[in-house]
């Protein structure tokens, strides 16, 4: 296959033997791209304060945040609209997909807090829209890496001048009404420095995109900067994660069978997932762990663990509620120092068990479907690819699901880990229906 030629990332094909839109002729598509990128990743309210009594709400979601995803939203329905890019939607949402979603709004209705998981499931729905619609705006694979390390310098050039300018607002505090311990970690302009570490990682990603697709001055740039600030974030997971997902996918993309690619991928999240919520379901990994590890207790998140397994056990079959248990006042106002703490949390920390706690185990086990079996049926089904953008999806890919052990990620409202992972598996459907170039 060759590169793209077409707007959209997509093939010349007569879904788009149509009249010239708007948005084929001007910087209309950079700038809607840009919007939506620092929309996403910097929000209308960048430097939070963690010193304020908001933060200790983990509910979150104000009114000018769902505004915003709103607007977003109305602007890339009409670029859609306009480019001729529905087929493309259609394409991405999969039966599985929509099965997922019934049965994330059929738990809500259960739960006990049915109007805020409605209208979080709905927000998290119009999330999995603007992703569809992201990928269709860049003209081709260049442009794609382009916009994405245009994007990602003024986001990191942001974060640098806060900690420069607002050191109070961008690096960890003493007076954080959270985590005090994490004085002098940077977290610029995200919320916490596991955020901000995740973004680092993939904007390393993006800079090694653009070094061999666009501009090598600007790639390369990108990929310091972003090493710089990952490293003075202190962000564990993410630091630890990086070389691993920087070269395994690397390396799968040149084994000949895919059976082999994903036989050596898959096995370290799966490890993961048992060295975490093992640590707490099965006594002898505890105890292996106790072993080799300093902390076995993955910085107090087995307390959490407990908690949410109990939780999900609870209620196995449709869960609390899509985002409508951590953090909800009946949760947080009935805690007493003689419960477990985990009542306090502000998710699951572990994104497997934090959709079995908020969907049940059907829920997990669809969802977990979409996003892991799916992306392996969609290779397995794609004829060609092109290397270097399948390798951004599944190094992007990877990297969720190896976090989603250790952070909530999955189905995350304001996580642009998630956004970016819904990209890679959207990516991956299109390639898989060849509507994306590969």
């Amino acid at each position: 296959m060759t590169r793209p030629v077409r707007a959209g990332l997509m093939q010349a094909s007569p879904l788009h033997a149509r009249a010239a839109n708007p948005w084929d002729s001007g910087p209309w598509r950079d700038i809607l791209f840009l919007v939506t990128f620092l929309l996403l990743w910097l929000g209308l309210d960048p430097f939070t304060s963690l010193s304020s009594g908001d933060a200790l709400d983990p509910v979150g979601g104000g009114l000018l945040s769902q505004l915003s995803t709103l607007v977003l939203t109305a602007l890339l329905a009409a670029f859609v609209a306009q480019s001729g890019t529905w087929p493309v939607l259609r394409a991405a949402a999969s039966p599985l997909l929509c099965v997922t979603l019934a049965w994330f709004a059929l738990s809500a209705a259960f739960s006990l807090n049915a109007e805020l998981a409605a209208r979080r499931l709905i927000l998290a729905t119009l999330t999995i829209f603007q992703a569809c619609a992201f990928l269709t705006i860049p003209r081709d694979l260049r442009d794609f890496a382009r916009l994405l390390t245009i994007g990602a310098l003024i986001v990191i050039v942001v974060c640098f001048l806060g900690v420069a300018l607002l050191p109070q607002l961008a690096i960890h505090q003493t007076n954080d009404l959270r985590e005090p311990e994490l004085a002098g970690d940077w977290r610029g302009a995200f919320a916490h420095k596991n955020g901000a570490g995740a973004e680092m990682v993939m904007f390393i990603f993006f800079g090694l995109l653009a070094a061999r697709l666009w501009n090598p001055i600007a790639g390369w740039t990108l990929v310091g900067l972003a090493g710089i600030f990952l490293y003075f974030s202190h962000s564990k997971s993410p630091l630890g994660l990086l070389p691993v997902v920087l070269v395994l996918p690397f390396l799968a993309m040149r084994l000949p069978y895919l059976w082999a690619q994903f036989a050596l991928l898959l096995p370290l999240p799966l490890i993961l997932s048992l060295m975490t919520i093992g640590s707490v379901a099965i006594p002898g990994v505890r105890e292996a762990l106790e072993t080799v590890m300093s902390d076995p207790s993955f910085t107090g998140r087995d307390v959490i663990w407990r908690f949410a397994i109990d939780k999900a056990t609870a209620r196995p079959f449709v869960g609390h509620g899509f985002q409508a248990f951590w953090g909800t006042s009946d949760l947080v106002q009935n805690w007493t120092p003689f419960e477990s703490w985990g009542m306090r949390a502000s998710d699951a920390h572990n994104g497997f068990l934090n959709l079995a706690v908020m969907t049940g185990y059907v829920g997990m086990a669809l969802a977990t479907t979409w996003i892991v079996g799916q992306p392996i049926v969609d290779q397995i089904r794609t004829r060609t690819i092109d290397p270097e953008l399948t390798l951004l999806f599944l190094r992007i890919w990877f990297f969720g699901l190896c976090l989603s052990s250790f952070e909530s990620v999955l189905f995350s409202g304001g996580n642009t880990l998630w956004f970016m992972m819904v990209v890679a598996i959207v990516g991956f459907r299109l390639q898989a229906s060849k509507r994306v170039i590969r």
